[in-house]
């Protein structure tokens, strides 16, 4: 035992001689031009190290430096500038004059992808010719050979600029590049990105194909988590997980993303392609499908109140509150810019199999539209909902400010009450509805549509029923406190039902003008027009309804009433519908007209005079 504990001593001394003598003989500064030469003519890169190299021996055989840079050929700016830089080398490729890195660490180090880190091109410069040349100290037989397994940034900053207006800050950069054969890298990044007060903090883990580089690279990404919270956003944020493959064309430049398996909050969740080609103005082609996609929950929508007017106006959610901000009370054209789709070509689709928007439950969710360099065409935005199937096809013509849009409205067998809850409308109406549109205007959201926009609207409901508002009940109740004629009504409902109603009508910025409505059920038939307003949400219609059943008795007085047209005004807010109908000119009328017809049977009759001077002062 005793034998073996001194053997094991001596091999330690040994080891730590051997090290120590090889630090002490070895000089890292050695490789310093090699390696500037190197990085030089693989890259194109100037790599500066502003110290000097020295070794650093435990826990891990190691050469340290202070601060670098690495500048693209003619650039403005280094493209990477880092604290310190440490090099992990194997120890015993070193006695063979081998330079074998294991790991190379860059610590707080600035990336700058901006235009003024990028290599620029000098025409008039003569190119010089490749020299085969070391740097002094790595010359002949001895020459040093470099091989990297590893790099490593800690706690780094990207700065990703694509001009002079737009720019992205990646903080806290980690990122671990693994090579596993020649060919392939492991990658791990784990980062934060900030913008418009929101942080999107992610981690991934990706195996890289880099046999084709630099004319392109693949990645396959197996692992992405990811959480993006702040201004706009519910107080959890969106966070899920991923996996894509990822695909880099140097020529034609493009970046293509394959197999996206994106999940979100719930269990939303988005699979497809989606296809960038970079050119001066970029061309997107985006596929995407779900089986579910809850908008309400990833904007934190599903939070407010359903059926209020204020939760109709603006969902926009501000410092983590679930309060919606009321839209103001002018909204300017200029607002409406959507000049940016100007800038690009795109080609998208969307299909969900359950899409919730404010709180609707929409199957068969589909969209597809195309953008022309800012005339877009919603070619299908359509989907089945409370019952029914809703179509918005709609252009967008961009190139203008404020943008115009045109669409046509198309409702099929729409059930309206839980339509006019979930648009926090007053549930005044139930019944089956079909609406054909065609509108047009400028601006785009719901303040936008109440001042700015125009067309017609061509509205039938079936099984219609107006709530708070029995219309036979008005009428007859009317009749039969003027006269005997007519019996009290038996029907004490507080609502009006039609078999079918029918409504043409003109959006005119924000007042519905209805030239024609129709209605008719088993006891009446009605004709009317007047006018709506979106704004106001009051309503002035001028009915004119006849009674054909339900008066409660049979003569003659009533034979004529079934004949009648009856006027009707309806107005006031939807939410307290006010009256008008004055029965007396009618009975008056009645009486009138019957008393003609007896003049005429009894022409002979001594007080006929004093009853045409009667009927002469109607």
């Amino acid at each position: 035992m005793k034998r073996l504990l001194t053997t094991l001593i001596i091999l330690l001394v040994v080891i730590v001689a051997g090290l120590t003598a090889l630090v002490m003989l070895v000089n890292p500064n050695d490789f310093r031009g090699y390696i500037v030469k190197q990085v030089q003519k693989k890259s194109g890169y100037q790599l500066v190290l502003r110290d000097d190299l020295r070794w650093h021996v435990w826990p891990k055989l190691s050469i340290l430096t202070g601060e670098i840079s690495l500048t693209a050929e003619n650039a403005k700016v280094p493209t990477i500038v880092a604290e310190n830089m440490r090099l992990d080398v194997e120890l015993l490729p070193l006695l063979s004059h081998q330079l074998s890195v294991k790991e190379v660490m860059l610590k707080g180090a600035v990336l700058r992808f901006t235009p003024d880190s990028q290599p620029q091109k000098q025409p008039e410069a003569p190119i010089a010719p490749e020299s085969d040349m070391h740097y002094p100290g790595v010359t002949g037989s001895q020459a040093w050979k470099l091989d990297i397994a590893r790099i490593r940034l800690v706690d780094s900053l990207l700065i990703w600029q694509t001009n002079a207006h737009d720019q992205l800050n990646v903080r806290d950069l980690n990122l671990l590049l693994e090579r596993s054969d020649q060919d392939h890298v492991n990658l791990n990044l784990r980062s934060k990105i900030n913008k418009n007060q929101q942080e999107l903090s992610f981690e991934l883990n990706s195996s890289v194909d880099i046999s084709d580089y630099p004319q392109q690279l693949s990645a396959d990404i197996h692992s992405f988590e990811y959480q993006l919270q702040g201004v706009g956003l519910p107080s959890a944020g969106i966070q899920g997980t991923g996996s894509s493959i990822v695909k880099y064309q140097a020529a034609p430049e493009s970046i293509a993303l394959q197999k996206i398996a994106l999940t979100m909050n719930d269990g939303s969740e988005l699979k497809g392609n989606i296809t960038a080609v970079l050119q001066d103005k970029p061309q997107y082609a985006i596929n995407l499908s779900s089986a579910k996609f809850n908008l309400d929950n990833l904007l934190g929508w599903d939070a407010l109140p359903k059926n209020t007017p204020q939760a109709k106006h603006d969902y926009r959610i501000e410092n983590n509150s679930l309060k919606p901000v009321i839209a103001t009370s002018v909204s300017p054209l200029s607002n409406y810019d959507l000049s940016f789709l100007q800038g690009f070509n795109a080609d998208i689709s969307l299909a969900a199999d359950k899409f919730i928007y404010q709180g609707m439950d929409i199957d068969h969710f589909g969209l597809q539209a195309i953008n022309n360099s800012g005339l877009a065409k919603i070619t299908k935005l359509s989907g089945n909902v409370f019952g029914g199937h809703f179509a918005l096809p709609t252009s967008i013509d961009a190139t203008v400010i404020p943008a115009k849009l045109h669409t046509k409205l198309l409702l099929q067998r729409i059930e309206i009450q839980p339509l006019l809850t979930a648009l926090a409308l007053p549930s005044i109406f139930s019944g089956q509805l079909n609406v054909d549109g065609d509108l047009l205007g400028e601006g785009y959201d719901e303040y936008a549509i109440s001042h700015y926009w125009q067309g017609d609207l061509n509205i039938d409901l079936k099984n219609a029923r107006l709530e708070g508002l029995n219309i036979p009940q008005l009428i007859q109740q009317s009749f039969a406190r003027a006269t005997d004629q007519v019996g009290q009504p038996t029907n004490t409902n507080d609502f009006t039902e039609a078999k079918n109603m029918s409504v043409k009508a003109q959006l005119e910025h924000g007042e519905v003008k209805i030239s024609e409505l129709v209605a008719n059920s088993g006891i009446f038939n009605i004709k009317g027009q007047g006018k709506a307003n979106l704004l106001k949400q009051n309503t002035d219609v001028s009915l004119w309804v006849q009674l054909t059943n339900g008066w409660g008795k049979q003569n003659e007085f009533v034979r004529r009433l079934a004949q009648l047209k009856i006027p009707l005004r309806v107005y006031g807010d939807w939410n307290n519908l006010q009256y008008a109908l004055n029965v007396e000119p009618m009975l008056r009328d009645e009486l009138q007209q019957k008393a003609k017809n007896w003049l005429e049977n009894n022409s002979n009759n001594e007080n006929i005079k004093a009853l045409e001077d009667l009927l002469k002062k109607k």
